[in-house]
């Protein structure tokens, strides 16, 4: 078994549907790529194609700007493409242009200069040709900018700050795909002068290849994601700039000509490659199922595209993109007692068979709620037959049910051969784990048989018949491997483990055995015992781009899918990762040979070693990310499990949505979202609609469709109608938004007629109370439902309580109310840890003769006395607010820092009520000042406030404390820092750690 650490099938097949954005985007580019026309200059290169040379006013020494002439030339003669070069710059006119396809500046720049530099007449040109779609090529010095012209500095992407000494350093290539990296190795040894860049230009530009600043390059201060070569589409035309090329003799290496080879073709336009991928904005998200979604936690794409979506409380829903309708296809239904522990229905595969056979495996609670079954079940359209089962295993022993550790977790995942891939977590078995006869916290390989049995593949961790073994276990030694995923080109197995005490680990496994090695949440290879816990989901800012907690899909290009917006050849090979706690998502490279390198610092490195890890998606915002896969059309699914524990109105969770990631490059497929005023209710139900956030940006015109009762029809072209349902039932309301050329959007909604959602009231525990570790947390729940009436009991067994600070009792019916009492009992030790602390309640009614049950939820948020400062709700201010630093000495490894007068944090919710009086950690370590507590704004009432002092008394910690006023009730507190003598020249205020708040406690105040 191969297990390196890291940090912290059929082809698709295309359909036509509307709903799917197939159609080609070039009217939509144009709009927004401008409206220049340039008759005169080149846009298509014939071949040959011909390439300017400029080296007027270069910084380099005179022997470097001969080599880089002399190389251009070397490289057309080579490669058929016409060379001229120039000193002049003179050469910058329309008519002189206008013969070139692209533009290289040889370590010179657009900078003025007396004699040689360029005017205002030349400006002009080279952004006419620019815009006209010519290419510009720049080496190294090129970086230097024309700091009077912003046009230039964004031409090239990034502005030289400093050049440190020369020496030698690695480079990690990332774009195995673009025509100027496709020839380089992994990692390419190179001696040079390093640059530092102004301003870092990762996400404007797409990254080709980045410098490896780990391995100690002095001088060099810009982080880990230090962009060495990049590409862009700019201004209407192609840019591409390489930081190479500082000495004669890299116009000698074989590898960098190839480099810069590659780049004067692209920009050229004579070969094709992305320059988008790693830019931020190149990605679309579109929402596919955003309502009656509760802890969904795994998904699977089918080859017509319908998205399966499990969910721990044992829905299996399945998301139509045909017809946006969402349907629950299976429900195991689970007790309230087994949907609010932390096992459920976990993990969900299709069969590689699954267009023919119909058949799916789900890993799941069985009925006992005290065992976790393997099993297949058929599908038969939108529905699955519970009878179809056909269980494969049952792992023995009960899961745990601590509501203070990690979720007990499981995954499943095909490999090319059809084996079968079983996660089987337990968070209560050792860090050691596990029996090599106990199938849990093991990743189990089988070969599923079509009778609904298994046998077990040649090859596993355990012969067959070995003593005190299960021949099933292929890997060991992760106690909650969380996902398990299968690189469709290789075969190899992903997985990654959240331990018990917070450690995170990615590991990648070629062949069975003791999985002994993860990369750790920092991004250093140690052992699993080194591993360092992540406090509190909070972002580690050691290591080398810090670590996801789960994994996703490993992209496999496929050039031939018809799907327009899949994502580039960029991500093939690349194993996505996503951190649910730190709401950010991840791309893992991998060496694909082995390399050895002539300085001797740099060791030996292996195929399949990390090379990289870079972000993706860093625009947009995530609740708690808990599943992502390709799909067969080469997009991205992603399941947002939003806010914890079912919070939403309708039973889901708050935010919780299932999505289409596709790649738009610089285009954009029209947006289609659906809001009404009411979703449920009896007949008849006039419910006003509206297509506010549809469409495409600066206007462009687009037109609305609504097919109302699912028909297929066109009901109304308006872009904000009304409709009246006058039949009992459930339909899918469904928005089409269609932009030019024929791309569309579609989003849909579920309306239910005849049965209205029940309305959820929890007594006497305070939305944003204090309790103490070990409290008994007593509630009363009221549920109104229409239908029923206000005297009709609530059924008590369908009342659902999810919490994560204790474990919930039974509910009772109360005497002579409609209502139902229980109680929380907390948790000691672990459950101390601050934050908030999300509680859940929802009641699902018994429907109507021809509506369905719907289910209404209410939440609220408990705190411990104790908080972690760095755990703000929000952050503001004058200066833009703190910024959670890491500190070594900070009781959670980190501690507000950046903070100036009028920053602010803000804690949401605080039940006043519950409050007497506050205390802070800080450390005077600036200029000192005072923490004011105020209610509902950063200029909200005053509720108490006290004195930080300045680092001349020393820097020791300090703990003031204050009496706060309480006016009852919750609301969002303030903690607004301030000394009217701070200026932009003197520095910081203080830190601050932690903060807690005295008060009666939660079960108290609430009965008060």
């Amino acid at each position: 078994m191969s297990s390196h650490p890291l940090p912290s099938t059929s082809g698709p097949r295309a359909l036509p549907p509307a709903s799917i954005a197939l159609m080609v985007l070039s009217a939509l580019l144009a709009l927004i790529a401008g409206s220049v026309v340039a008759a005169s200059f080149p846009r298509t290169p014939a071949a040959p194609f011909r390439v300017l040379v400029y080296s007027g006013s270069a910084l380099a020494p005179q022997d470097v700007v001969r080599a880089g002439v002399d190389a251009v030339r070397e490289l057309g003669a080579r490669n058929g493409f016409g060379v001229e070069a120039s000193d002049d710059p003179g050469v910058f006119d329309d008519a002189e242009l206008a013969r070139f396809h692209a533009v290289v500046f040889n370590n010179t720049s657009a900078a003025r200069e007396e004699g040689s530099g360029l005017g205002e007449g030349g400006r002009a040109a080279l952004r006419k040709y620019i815009r006209a779609g010519g290419g510009w090529v720049g080496l190294h010095d090129a970086s230097a900018g024309a700091r009077d012209w912003d046009w230039y500095e964004g031409l090239v992407g990034a502005v030289l700050d400093r050049g440190t000494p020369v020496q030698t350093g690695r480079i990690k290539v990332l774009d195995h795909a673009h025509p100027s990296t496709v020839a380089l190795p992994d990692l390419w040894e190179r001696t040079e002068e390093w640059y530092n860049w102004r301003t870092n230009p990762a996400g404007t530009v797409h990254t080709l290849a980045q410098i490896r600043v780990r391995d100690g390059i002095t001088g060099l201060d810009e982080g880990v994601d230090h962009p060495w070569s990049w590409c862009q589409h700019y201004d209407g035309g192609r840019s591409w700039f390489t930081a190479g090329g500082h000495a004669s003799s890299s116009f000698q290496e074989d590898d960098f000509l190839d480099h810069l080879l590659g780049g004067i073709e692209w920009a050229a336009g004579a070969k094709p490659g992305d320059c988008t991928g790693t830019r931020t904005g190149s990605f679309q998200r579109t929402p596919l199922a955003t309502s009656g979604l509760t802890d969904p936690v795994d998904m699977a794409v089918a080859p017509d595209r319908r998205v399966f979506v499990a969910q721990r409380t044992g829905e299996l829903k399945i998301v139509d993109q045909r017809t946006m309708k969402v349907s629950t296809a299976l429900d195991l239904a689970y007790t309230p007692d087994t949907a609010a522990r932390s096992d459920g229905l976990i993990g969900l595969a299709l069969d590689p068979g699954f267009g023919e056979n119909n058949w799916l495996y789900l890993l799941r609670t069985d009925t006992s709620g005290r065992r976790l079954a393997l099993s297949r079940f058929t599908a038969d359209g939108d529905t699955v037959d519970p009878e179809s089962e056909r269980r494969l295993l049952t792992l023995p022993g009960r899961r745990s049910t601590s509501s203070v550790h990690p979720r007990s977790s499981g995954s499943l995942a095909f490999d090319r051969a059809g084996h079968l891939y079983a996660a089987t977590g337990d968070v209560t078995l050792p860090l050691t784990s596990g029996a090599p006869n106990d199938l849990r916290g093991a990743i189990l390989r089988i070969t599923p048989q079509d009778d609904g049995g298994y046998t077990v593949p040649e090859g596993n961790l355990f012969g067959p018949g070995t003593a005190g073994t299960r021949p099933e276990i292929y890997a060991m030694g992760m106690p909650n491997p969380y996902r398990v995923t299968v690189d469709p080109v290789t075969g190899t197995l992903l997985a990654a483990d959240n331990g018990a005490d917070g450690t995170v680990g990615h590991f990648r496994i070629t062949e069975a055995g003791q999985a002994g090695r993860p990369f750790c949440t920092a991004g250093a290879t140690r052992g699993a015992a080194d591993c360092a816990p992540r406090v509190n989901g909070a972002r580690d800012g050691t290591g080398e781009g810090g670590g996801g907690a789960t994994s996703g899909s490993v992209y496999a290009y496929e050039p031939g899918s018809l799907y327009r917006t899949k994502f580039p050849e960029y991500f093939a090979g690349k194993w996505l990762t996503y951190d649910p706690a730190g709401r950010r998502f991840t791309t893992l490279s991998f060496q694909r040979e082995d390399q050895a390198f002539s300085d001797p610092r740099f060791g030996p490195v292996e195929s399949g070693e990390l090379q990289s890890v870079n972000g993706v998606f860093e625009d947009m915002e995530w609740k708690r990310p808990t599943a992502a896969v390709f799909g067969p059309d080469g997009a991205l699914y992603v399941i947002d499990a939003g806010l914890a524990g079912g919070t939403g109105q309708d039973g889901g969770n708050e935010g919780a949505g299932v999505f289409r990631i596709d790649h738009v490059g610089d285009g954009r497929l029209p947006g289609a979202a659906v809001t009404t005023d009411r979703d449920n209710g009896s007949a008849p139900l006039t419910v006003a609609f509206t297509g506010a956030g549809s469409g495409l940006p600066r206007d462009v015109p687009v037109t609305y469709a609504w097919d109302f009762d699912g028909d297929g029809g066109t009901d109304s072209t308006d872009a904000n109608p009304s409709y009246t349902y006058r039949t009992e039932g459930q339909f899918t309301a469904r928005l089409t938004v269609t932009g030019p050329e024929g791309t569309t959007a579609m989003a849909g909604q579920e309306i239910t007629v005849g049965n209205s959602r029940p309305r959820v009231t929890v007594h006497r525990l305070p939305d944003g109370g204090l309790f103490r570790p070990g409290d008994t947390l007593g509630f009363t729940v009221e549920v109104t439902d229409d239908e029923d009436g206000d005297r009709t009991p609530a059924d008590c067994s369908r009342v659902l309580v999810r919490s994560a600070v204790g474990h919930p009792g039974p509910l009772r019916p109360l005497k002579n109310s409609p209502g139902c009492r229980g109680s929380i009992v907390t948790e000691t030790g672990d459950a101390s840890l601050p934050g908030p602390h999300r509680i859940t309640v929802q009641y699902t009614d018994g429907g109507a003769p021809d509506a369905p049950e719907l289910t209404g939820s209410t939440s609220l948020t408990l705190r411990t006395g104790f908080q972690e400062a760095e755990q703000f709700a929000s952050t503001g201010g004058a200066h833009d607010g703190a910024v959670a630093g890491s500190r070594a000495e900070a009781s959670a490894g980190r501690s507000l820092t950046e903070i100036e007068a009028g920053d602010w944090v803000a804690f949401d919710p605080v039940h006043l009520g519950s409050l007497r009086s506050v205390t802070v950690g800080a450390t005077p370590c600036g200029i000192g000042g005072t923490i004011e507590f105020r209610a509902g704004s950063p200029d909200g009432p005053l509720l108490g406030s006290l004195p930080v002092p300045g680092a001349e008394g020393g820097d020791e910690a300090v703990s003031p404390s204050t009496a706060l006023r309480s006016s009852g009730g919750g609301v969002r507190l303030y903690v607004v820092f301030t000394n009217s003598a701070w200026s932009s020249e003197k520095p910081d205020l203080f830190t601050v750690d932690w903060l807690r708040f005295h008060g009666p406690g939660a079960g108290q105040a609430g009965a008060r």
